[in-house]
């Protein structure tokens, strides 16, 4: 069943149901035709017993009961009329028994009729009968009331017997009409209807299969377009369109169907034009059609801008270090000039105080000055080559020591740590403490109206972890992949160097930044450095 079509499941169910539900009907019409032949015949049968025990005289089974002679004129006149009921009611026996059962079993028959005495029920004899009879016999002595059998088999054939109990003065029952029909008829008449129901019975199972299969293949031929559509489509035959169903909603499936198979010719004529472009695939070979091809290429252009973004950021973090290094010596030999002889200036005692206020704002704004020109420095310093061990537990320590004073000072800020021990870490230990001051004074500025800093140091594969949470303002998908690229910055006064060189220093020791953040809930920066190997 599991293996079969959606079409020929439907139909073997479907004829299923059909079969027993037909089967069944015919079954019950079968067996309320026999009850009700047979109830006619019972009725029938106690009418005709009814009607015959009338004509025998009491007085004469009383004398055969007496004389228990076959001679005796009262039993001859009775065997005559018993054998008259045979003569005139074809299929039919009669006979009179006594009121008595022996052995639990033995009926005693006062007068048997001609056909009966040939068949080996003679009169004045005990006779063994089966239960059907019994039940029916002991009932009429019981209730002295007309009764009938069942239909039931004994040794000469299918029969129905009717019970007429006969009362003496004194009300009790000295007798007991019976009369037997022959049911081989009704067992005939069952047989003909049982093969007329099995020949309509199966005129009727073929008829209905026929029609399950063909209203079966009109309704689901929509359902086998789409699975034929599918596999089409699987195939890579994106072209393919499927006519509108009749029903409404097969309709609207069909109106999905052939919304999607358009998206996806032209994603894959998109995904074919940029293989081309990027020359992971030969020209003019015709566009992708398989989805596991179109994978594997989606994989592979992916991972080409991701390497070509690497480039761009090297060449962007090149030329700014270039820059840097030809630039910053330049500009800050003039500048060192101009703060010594405006720190002279300040120290002069003539001066107004409204001087001092412009001279220190100037040596300020020249202080700012060279820190930005030592942010550019830092980007053209060589790559790393001598590491140590650092023990990431006591670094985040000092490093919060250094910064509890400028959180406290600054907004009232909470610093909140827990620091795993014997996390060692492989890198350069004042470049690392370089970067973790970074990102935390940009958690305590972002907190403008104070708030909780939190400091966590732990394992992580072969990684040591530096977890910084702060509750601030937060960023959004935008800022965050801007993050960390050069002149991008959302202090007013930033320029965005300090985490251009944070993710630089992290990267030359083979580490990894992470950040994820939500507006108006605050920002989390995970700093990833390779552990120490021994």
């Amino acid at each position: 069943m599991k293996n079969l079509p959606v079409f020929r499941k439907v139909l073997l169910f479907s004829f299923i149901i059909s079969f027993f539900v037909v089967l069944l009907t015919g079954g019950i019409s079968f067996f309320l035709q026999t009850k009700q032949m047979e109830e006619q015949l019972r009725n029938r049968i106690v009418e005709m017993a009814t009607l015959w025990s009338s004509q025998i005289d009491h007085e004469e089974i009383e004398q055969v009961k007496e004389k228990q002679d076959s001679t005796h004129p009262a039993f001859q006149s009775l065997f005559e009329t018993i054998s008259l009921v045979n003569e005139k009611a074809p299929f039919s026996d009669a006979y009179i028994l006594a009121p008595e059962i022996v052995n639990e079993s033995d009926v005693y028959i006062l007068v048997s009729s001609k056909s009966f005495e040939k068949l080996g029920m003679k009169s004045l004899t005990y006779y063994e009968q089966n239960k059907a009879f019994l039940k029916g016999y002991k009932e009429v002595l019981q209730n002295k009331d007309v009764t009938t059998t069942h239909l039931y088999r004994g040794v000469l054939g299918l029969w129905i017997t009717a019970f007429v109990p006969m009362t003496d003065a004194n009300g009790n029952v000295a007798a007991v009409f019976c009369l037997d029909i022959n049911a081989s008829l009704l067992d005939k008449f069952q047989k003909e209807i049982g093969l007329y129901l099995i020949v309509l019975f199966v005129i009727i199972i073929t008829i209905v299969y026929f029609i399950l299969k063909n209203g079966l293949r009109k309704v689901l031929n929509p359902v086998n377009e789409i699975i034929s559509g599918f596999n089409e489509v699987s195939s890579g035959n994106f072209n393919i369109k499927l006519d509108s169903a009749s029903q409404a909603d097969l309709g609207v499936l069909f109106e999905r169907f052939n919304f999607m198979t358009t998206n996806l010719s032209l994603l894959f004529e998109h995904l074919s034009a940029t293989s081309e472009q990027f020359g992971t695939v030969p020209k003019n070979i015709g566009s992708l059609h398989r989805f596991e091809e179109a994978i594997d290429e989606m994989e592979q252009i992916l991972q080409i801008s991701k390497i070509q973004r690497e480039l761009q950021r090297a060449e962007k973090m090149n030329a700014i270090g270039q820059l840097a290094a030809s630039v910053a010596h330049e500009i800050r030999n003039p500048m060192t000039v101009v703060k010594g002889f405006l720190q002279i200036f300040l120290a002069k005692e003539e001066i107004s105080e409204e001087e001092q206020m412009y001279i220190k704002l100037m040596i300020n704004e020249l202080n700012r000055a060279e820190t930005i020109i030592n942010d550019y420095l830092s980007l053209a310093k060589p790559d790393i080559e001598q590491t140590e061990m650092i023990d990431a537990g006591e670094m985040a320590s000092k490093v919060l020591d250094l910064m509890n004073s400028y959180a406290m000072m600054t907004n009232n800020i909470l610093l909140v740590s827990d620091l795993q021990d014997n996390v060692f870490l492989d890198g350069n230990s004042g470049e690392l403490r370089q970067v973790l001051i970074n990102i935390l004074k940009n958690g305590i500025e972002a907190m403008k109206d104070g708030g909780t800093l939190t400091l966590l140091v732990y394992q992580e594969e072969q990684y040591g972890v530096f977890e910084i949470q702060d509750t601030g303002i937060g960023m959004s998908e935008e800022e965050l992949e801007r993050l960390g690229t050069a002149f991008y910055s959302l202090k007013e006064k930033g320029t965005g160097i300090g985490m251009m060189v944070c993710y630089q220093i992290i990267d030359r020791m083979k580490g990894k930044i992470e950040v994820t953040s939500k507006m108006g809930a605050g920002t989390t920066f995970k700093v990833y450095v390779p552990l120490r190997e021994e």
